[in-house]
């Protein structure tokens, strides 16, 4: 959103702390002490339509909301009056007098006026109470009174006309109902500082309020009037502040440097970087920054994106529906938020700083022809208003010491400006990783024109289309070493035959074997049965293949239903185990069949879906359980332990098939095959929290400490019944990655169901860091991805049963204690939405896509679990009822089902009917 500088307006006194009026056609501010200057904005030189009524000055200014005709209430201790804009321009034409209807008299000193949507009613605040005025007559509608303080700001809600709300010094806000005539929420108080902005917003049922420390509420009026989100426009504006320090510093240190041994007041002053040294050491202490009070705010809501009748219509048959994710990752609206010393862009469906017009930086100007940049003076009031097209949004910012008013016009990005900064965001970071430098004024054409040639082949994406490179590390596979056969032993030349002795049964065990017979004293043949009729065995043969067959194509026949509703209806409800044990994990297999829970009493639990009753136990950690992970082909579980391994699992076999306990891999052991080899093959230094199947079960990867560790490996189903505790399942490390600056991995995401180059990985400082497997490196690194450090990745797997446009694989969400929900998309490597009001702030807890990619689920402290659609900004359903902290939830792949776990040892099943 580009912002210009339009024009500077004089006026008769300053205009901090008053209401100025304007709806995108015209702007209404004090001309003198008395009379009431309207400009149009089309023609901001012409000179201004005076309205002449008042005789005490004016303290509020307000348009109604339709455009033709136009009403303009301007209120003072003396009238309240509205004003016919159109009306007055062709009586003022027409050389007659100007006149408007009074609507009250002599009701006080008025903070605040609004019209109603239908510009029918107009609410005044006037001390600690707002009066709702007839705008056609003098009449007073209601009297809106239970304020303690003064109260700041009233506004009516633009989707129920009834609806007020009002904010107050007292900080508290108050919602009413005129036409019932009733208070419907009173909250209580809510900051230690006074509310003094209030916005409705026109898109959603929502409303933000600010206070005077920098701070930003976002609540929801449609359910218990919850809070949604909270933006700290105070530590923006800190950090901004420190970001530009270390430019200044950085930009100082570039050059050559002088070392003097003369005083401080001898140093020579010829540099101009020296000099702002020496200017900053005498300043120390003595900086002022503008304040961080929130005085306007205002949602930016962007037109809608626009198809060109030239364009044909796509086939939509046979192709899945785009429309969803097109809704979805579409332009978000702005909300605008106007400081003391800054305007800044936040983009209000992740509720980010998108841009920050700093006032002590110039910003283009279109006044003067001479001069191309305007510095705006610190402001104490604001106000904004789109234009009719919704393509702009002009801001008129009162100068907080001097009397004139400053015109800034913001231009509202549309879809094809989204695309076009996407690509100048891919643009840049191919030039940081091809090290160009693009802002170079030698060669800068060819430099860009380069890496926008380049841009599209080095995107990220989970689906490639870059073909698996020669050396690459998806090409690494465990071949089990085959025995050369007799024969070939034969017919190569200089080998040294053994000589064949006979071996008797005297001269060997009695069980030799690799498996015991009953008995093994005699060669006789085995008994032969003398007659079998076979009368039906082809037929009952048939019939058993039949209906594996059927059932296998009856599975692959099912699909999800994409218009299902979330689930909401408790159907189940399981105590995994006996005793109270905590669930870290739960997965459903792929195929839906199956349940598996990672316990913290040292083992895994496997239900058969649906759950009727015991499931079977997998014991064999010495340590808690961290995670569970299914297999592609659903034959194989992983688990990993705080006691330092990691262990694969046959569904059928309640002992593990191989141990993963050592880094580089499990080939060297002794004779008997029990410990390995001790300094050559340490074994993991510390707990393993997370551990999965990747690349369509060809690799393993898990996480220890600060390492992600990638393994190949064979799995060899063949027992033993000897040896039981031996196993000839093999793995071999193929690559440790390490995070670039973060000590320890808090959590990873990497796709299994279909084949992708991509792993998501989250550090203790609080990042997300990109690793391309295909390259074997990290390719993109973003930090303070939360507040806190990450502790739960999803991404966006579908299901075996439901397809979705490509950019759907792109989406993932991510999880910090404190700090809500975040969605992101790979492509633009940005912040998508953001979703808040589950209470999360000390148990890490676990998220999950629905197959539909429509809905997610997360877990909470309070004991309940919320469904969110991926659309909105706050949950859909909050499902209570659980007896402990939801710990874990997962969707069924194939029915809209939802699973949650708590700490307690308990499952919960819930349905969308």
């Amino acid at each position: 959103m580009s912002t210009f500088h339009e024009h500077t307006v004089r006026t008769a006194f300053c205009p901090s702390h008053l209401q100025m009026g304007c709806n995108g056609v015209y702007f209404a501010l004090p001309y003198t002490k008395t009379a009431i200057g309207v400009w149009s904005l089309q023609s901001l030189t012409s000179m201004p339509l005076e309205l002449v009524a008042h005789r005490k000055g004016v303290t509020a200014i307000a348009f109604g909301k339709s455009y033709n005709p136009t009403s303009l209430c301007t209120a003072a201790e003396d009238y309240v009056i509205v004003w016919n804009v159109e009306k007055a321009r062709a009586t003022y034409d027409a050389g007659q007098q100007i006149r408007g209807q009074i609507i009250g008299q002599r009701l006080g000193y008025i903070q605040y006026a609004s019209f109603s949507p239908d510009d029918m009613l107009v609410a005044v605040c006037i001390e600690k109470d707002v009066l709702i005025l007839d705008s056609n007559q003098e009449r007073l509608d209601t009297t809106l009174d239970g304020h303690t303080a003064r109260v700041t700001c009233a506004e009516f809600s633009p989707h129920q006309e009834a609806t007020v709300v009002s904010i107050s010094d007292d900080r508290t806000f108050k919602i009413w109902d005129i036409s019932k005539g009733c208070l419907l929420f009173q909250s209580t108080i809510i900051s230690a500082s006074p509310f003094l902005s209030l916005s409705m917003d026109p898109a959603n049922e929502h409303f933000a309020v600010g206070t005077s420390d920098g701070q930003i509420r976002v609540y929801d009026m449609v359910e218990d009037y919850r809070l949604l989100h909270h933006v700290d426009v105070a530590k923006i504006l800190r950090r901004k502040r420190e970001a530009d320090e270390e430019l200044k510093k950085a930009a100082a240190n570039a050059g050559p440097k002088t070392i003097s041994s003369q005083p401080l007041w001898k140093k020579p002053v010829d540099n101009d970087t020296d000099g702002e040294l020496m200017e900053d050491s005498y300043d120390i202490g003595t900086s002022s920054e503008a304040g961080e009070a929130i005085l306007g705010l205002f949602f930016a809501v962007r037109p809608s994106k626009s198809h060109p009748s030239g364009n044909h219509p796509k086939a939509t048959f046979l192709m899945p529906d785009e429309s969803h994710m097109d809704e979805l990752l579409d332009v978000a609206p702005t909300l605008l938020i106007g400081t003391p010393g800054a305007i800044l862009h936040i983009n209000a469906h992740s509720f980010e700083l998108t841009k920050c017009v700093d006032f002590k930086d110039p910003v283009p100007s279109e006044q003067d022809f001479d001069t191309s940049e305007k510095y705006i003076d610190l402001s104490g009031s604001y106000i904004f208003s789109h234009t009719p097209d919704l393509k702009q949004v002009y801001c008129l910012a009162g100068s907080l010491f001097q009397n004139f008013v400053d015109v800034i016009r913001i231009q509202c990005a549309t879809h094809q400006d989204s695309k076009d900064q996407t690509a100048d965001n891919l643009t840049k970071d191919l030039a940081v990783k091809l090290n160009l430098e693009v802002t170079n004024p030698e060669g800068t054409e060819n430099v860009s024109s380069m890496v926008s040639a380049n841009a599209h082949e080095e995107t990220v994406t989970v689906l490639s289309s870059v073909p698996l490179s020669e050396h690459s590390l998806l090409r690494e596979e465990l071949v089990p070493k085959t025995k050369p056969s007799s024969a070939g032993q034969k017919g190569k030349p200089g080998m040294k035959t053994a000589k064949k002795t006979s071996s008797g049964v005297q001269n060997q065990a009695l069980t030799f074997k690799s498996k015991i017979r009953s008995s093994g004293y005699t060669d006789a043949p085995p008994r032969m049965k003398m007659h079998s009729p076979q009368t039906s065995s082809s037929k009952s043969s048939s019939l058993k293949q039949s209906k594996s067959l059927s059932t296998g194509k009856k599975a692959l026949l099912k699909e999800y239903p994409l218009d299902a509703e979330p689930p909401t209806t408790i159907k189940t409800k399981l105590n995994v185990v006996e005793r109270t044990s905590p669930i870290n994990c739960i997965r459903f297999s792929d195929d839906g069949q199956y349940l598996a829970c990672a316990m913290a009493d040292k083992s895994a639990q496997l239900f058969k879906m649906p759950l009727t009753g015991k499931g079977s136990s997998f014991t064999g950690h010495n340590g808690c359980v961290n995670s569970i992970y299914w297999s592609h082909d659903n034959q194989w579980m992983l688990t990993c332990s705080d006691d330092k391994t990691a262990k694969i699992w046959n569904k059928t076999a309640t002992d593990p098939i191989m141990t993963l306990s050592t880094i580089k891999d499990n080939f060297a052991v002794d004779k008997e095959g029990q410990k390995p080899v001790a300094n050559k093959n340490a074994s993991f230094s510390k707990e393993i929290k997370h551990a999965r199947f990747y690349y369509m079960d060809k690799f393993v990867l898990l996480s220890c400490g600060g390492s992600l560790y990638m393994y190949k490996y064979h799995l060899d189903s063949s027992v033993n019944d000897l040896k039981r505790y031996l196993t000839n399942s093999r793995y071999k490390l193929v690559k440790n990655f390490q995070l670039t600056k973060a000590q320890q991995i808090s959590t990873f995401s990497a796709v299994n169901g279909f084949y992708s180059y991509i792993v998501l990985c989250a550090g203790s400082d609080k990042s997300l860091e990109v690793f391309d497997m295909n390259v074997g490196k990290s390719v993109r690194l973003t930090p303070d991805a939360h507040s806190r450090p990450v502790h739960a990745i999803c991404q966006n797997e579908g299901s075996t049963y439901v397809s979705h446009p490509a950019s759907a694989y792109d989406l993932f969400l991510s999880s910090a204690v404190t700090d809500g929900v975040k969605l992101w998309d790979l492509r633009t490597n940005r912040c998508v939405r953001r979703f808040e009001g589950h209470m999360n702030r000390a148990h890490p807890c676990g998220l999950a896509f629905s197959p539909c990619a429509k809905y997610f689920a997360t877990g909470a402290e309070d004991r309940s679990a919320y469904v969110f659609d991926l659309r909105g900004g706050t949950y859909l359903h909050k499902l209570s009822g659980h007896t402990d902290v939801v710990s874990d939830v997962a969707f069924h792949p194939l029915y809209p089902e939802l699973m949650t776990a708590t700490l307690d040892g308990k499952l919960r099943l819930y349905s969308d009917r």
